[in-house]
C-alpha cells in the first residue's frame, strides 16, 4: 500500500520559500514513519492482536520481521517482499489483515489426505502433552510423528497410537482425532468438512493510514524546520 497525503493539508499555509524545501523534508519524514511502522508500531500491533486461539502464544519473530518499507521522492510504499521464504509470509499473514482461509501447513494437509476433512487443533490438550512451542505452534516433531501415524495407522504413536474416529463409536463424538494410550484418550483435533477460517486479526490499511495521519504531521513539521534551519 502507499500513503499520500497533502502537505498543507496536514501542518497549515506554506509560504513559497517553505514550499521549496517539502520534497526533501517530506522524503525525510516519509523515511522516518516507515521505519517507525514498519519496525516498531506493527510488529507491536501484531503482537498484541495475533494470539493463539487459547489465550496463549505470540507470534513468531519470522511474522514481525515481515514488513519492508521504501521511499522513492515523496511516496512512500509499505510492502511485504514477493520472494519473502518464497512468499510465505504473505500466505500466513494474507488471513490475519484480511480474514480468510488460512495457510495450510504440511500437518494440516496430511490430515485432510487421510480423513477428507480438515483439523482443528485441541490446544490446550496439545500444550498438555507439551505438543506446542512458546508461540503456540505445533512442534514440528509431533506434527511429523502425527503426520506419520495417519499415513500408518499401525505404527506406535506418541507411546501408545493415533486414533480417527469419523462415525459415532460408542460414547465418543464423531470427527475426532485422539492419541490413545492405555486406557487414557486425549483429544488432538476436532475435525470439520469446510476449511476454518479466520477473523481480521489486524486491519493492517487501517492501521497504517490511521497512524499516518496521528504521526506524519509532526514528523513533517520537524523536518521542515530542521530543513529552513540548514538553509
Amino acid at each position: 500500500m502507499a500513503i499520500k497525503f497533502d502537505v498543507e493539508k496536514l501542518i497549515g499555509k506554506l509560504d513559497i520559500i517553505q514550499k521549496t524545501q517539502i520534497p526533501f523534508a517530506a522524503k525525510q519524514a516519509l523515511k522516518q514513519y516507515g521505519f517507525l511502522v514498519s519496525k516498531k508500531l506493527l510488529p507491536a500491533e501484531m503482537n498484541k492482536s495475533f494470539d493463539a486461539p487459547s489465550g496463549t502464544g505470540r507470534p513468531v519473530p519470522f511474522t514481525l520481521n515481515a514488513i519492508r518499507y521504501d521511499v522513492d521522492g515523496m511516496s512512500l510504499r509499505i510492502y511485504i517482499p514477493d520472494n519473502s521464504q518464497n512468499g510465505k509470509r504473505k500466505e500466513y499473514l494474507y488471513p490475519a489483515f484480511y480474514g480468510g482461509e488460512p495457510k495450510q501447513t504440511k500437518l494440516q494437509t496430511s490430515i485432510k489426505k487421510a480423513t477428507k476433512m480438515f483439523g482443528v487443533p485441541a490446544y490446550g490438550n496439545l500444550r498438555a502433552l507439551g505438543a506446542l512451542t512458546q508461540f503456540a505452534d505445533i512442534k514440528t516433531g509431533y506434527a511429523q510423528k502425527i503426520a506419520t501415524s495417519l499415513a500408518d495407522p499401525k505404527k506406535p504413536f506418541d507411546g501408545g497410537r493415533l486414533v480417527v474416529i469419523k462415525g459415532s463409536k460408542g460414547r465418543l463424538k464423531p470427527n475426532q482425532i485422539f492419541r490413545a494410550k492405555g486406557s487414557s484418550l486425549i483429544r488432538l483435533f476436532s475435525l470439520i468438512n469446510n476449511p476454518p477460517t479466520l477473523p481480521v486479526a489486524l486491519p493492517y490499511e487501517k492501521f497504517v493510514k490511521d497512524t499516518a495521519k496521528k504521526r506524519l504531521p509532526s514528523l513533517l513539521s520537524l523536518q521542515l524546520q530542521r530543513a529552513m534551519a540548514s538553509r
